[in-house]
């Protein structure tokens, strides 16, 4: 009985190698020979690049491209004061005379009381802008250090290093008052 016992077992394990062996050699029969499986490729997400145009529509869109170019291509050191992704910004327009100046406050909660220091601003001026920023420790009186750029350089310069996504969100992060 034993001897039985052992047999029917060989044989129900010899049987499922066989199945097993077949239901793989299966999946190989229909490939032509020499042929490997291919890792299976996930669609990457591709780059959506800025526009000009997205810029014409959305001017917090506007503003964070222009604090973000400041932020990573002004060479103000004062622009670095402005960087902290998190805490956000206060954009607040002042008008004088004929132009506007967007006074750039770190921190989107930014209390009145909190604003002691002149802070970095910018002026947009047809398709250029000019980033300035009040020098704190001078021998001079009201320094005012300026950089210029345009804006179809800065969108240029948002897809070269490939931050749309990066820029989008800080434009969530953004408060703009009126003056």
């Amino acid at each position: 009985m034993c001897k039985r016992s052992g047999l029917i077992i060989s044989i129900f394990l010899l049987g499922l190698g066989l199945i097993g062996f077949m239901l793989i050699t299966q999946g190989q029969v229909d490939k032509p020979a020499g042929q490997i499986d291919q890792p299976r490729q996930t669609k990457a997400t591709k780059y959506q690049p800025l526009s000009t145009a997205s810029l014409k529509t959305n001017r917090k869109l506007q503003y964070a491209s222009i604090i973000y170019y400041a932020i990573n291509h002004v060479h103000i050191q004062r622009w670095q004061e402005v960087s902290d992704l998190r805490s956000g910004w206060q954009v607040e327009l002042s008008r004088t005379n004929d132009a506007t100046r967007y006074l750039v406050w770190p921190d989107k909660n930014i209390t009145i009381k909190e604003k002691q220091l002149t802070p970095n601003w910018f002026e947009i001026s047809g398709r250029t802008v000019i980033y300035h920023s009040f020098e704190v420790h001078t021998a001079e009186e009201d320094e005012d250090q300026y950089d210029a750029t345009t804006q179809d350089h800065i969108v240029k310069q948002i897809n070269l290093d490939r931050a749309a996504r990066k820029f989008w969100r800080m434009s969530g992060n953004l408060v703009v008052q009126n003056r």
